[in-house]
């Protein structure tokens, strides 16, 4: 080999290279925007195939810089940890906002409903019409947001306050909760995984929504695509037991069809 090919040859695997990192700047910049993205999607916007962009997670969750989800990537820890109530009302607003309009019409006049602390289930608490409802929830900002609607009775359950999610947890509140006849449950989580089931970050929220479960008449799951597919700390309940999954986005075949054929119901919402 010529060194003028050498020289030719070096440049342009440090051109690749620079192109390589500069996608990866991109890459990491998106998902700490948004918390997750598809590989078509990004693919798309960044102008190149999704091998290429399986390429780049594969080398960015070697370096502990994001985590491979099905069908794309998440950012790193997004969903293991509990994030402040504030941080969460901004995530994928669009989507929530999509899917609680969808589950108000499984609200019932005359319902007892569980709402539990998650940004989704508050979208559908501030869009409750004035009419005869019992609410039980742990969330405090929840609470307050019924407190304006006079015909919606509302239980507060007692319990340790967590700073980021302020929501109460414990002793008390799973007292609480076995004071109630509960209709309708609905629920968020961290991750929905296509054969192990739903999960939590934090094993005192997953704690508290197994009971409710159990207690339940139906359970419905409000659950964003940025959730598909992941796997966070603590399973609370396995696929089966979810009635009904509200989402944004119709998710991935695979995970589709094995959330169905354990006897869980999909709804995607209206856009």
């Amino acid at each position: 080999m010529s060194r003028f090919f050498q020289i030719k040859t070096k440049k342009f695997k440090n051109y690749l290279a620079m192109l390589a990192l500069d996608r990866h700047r991109k890459i990491l910049q998106i998902l700490n925007a948004n918390g997750s993205v598809r590989t078509a999607e990004l693919a798309a916007q960044l102008e190149v195939t999704e091998e290429t962009i399986r390429r780049d997670f594969e080398k960015l969750e070697a370096e502990a810089q994001l985590m491979r989800t099905h069908g794309g990537a998440a950012r790193m820890e997004f969903n293991q940890r509990d994030f402040p109530l504030r941080e969460r009302i901004e995530q994928n607003a669009g989507g929530k906002a999509r899917i609680a309009r969808a589950a108000l019409a499984r609200v019932k006049e005359g319902n007892t409903v569980f709402f539990d602390a998650s940004t989704t289930v508050l979208q559908l608490a501030a869009l409750l019409p004035e009419r005869p409802l019992t609410v039980v929830t742990n969330a405090l900002q929840t609470a307050v947001t019924l407190s304006e609607k006079s015909n919606i009775e509302v239980f507060v359950l007692g319990g340790k306050l967590g700073n980021t999610s302020l929501s109460c947890t414990g002793w008390a509140a799973a007292q609480g909760i076995e004071q109630h006849r509960i209709d309708v449950a609905f629920l968020s989580c961290k991750g929905i995984d296509a054969a192990l089931g739903v999960s939590e970050a934090a094993e005192e929220h997953a704690r508290i929504k197994r009971q409710v479960i159990s207690r339940a008449s139906e359970t419905v799951l409000l659950a964003d695509r940025t959730k598909c597919g992941l796997s966070s700390n603590v399973f609370y309940a396995k696929n089966s037991e979810i009635d009904l999954w509200i989402t944004d986005e119709t998710p991935p075949p695979d995970i589709l069809d094995s959330v169905t054929s354990q006897g869980m119901r999909v709804e995607v919402a209206k856009k």
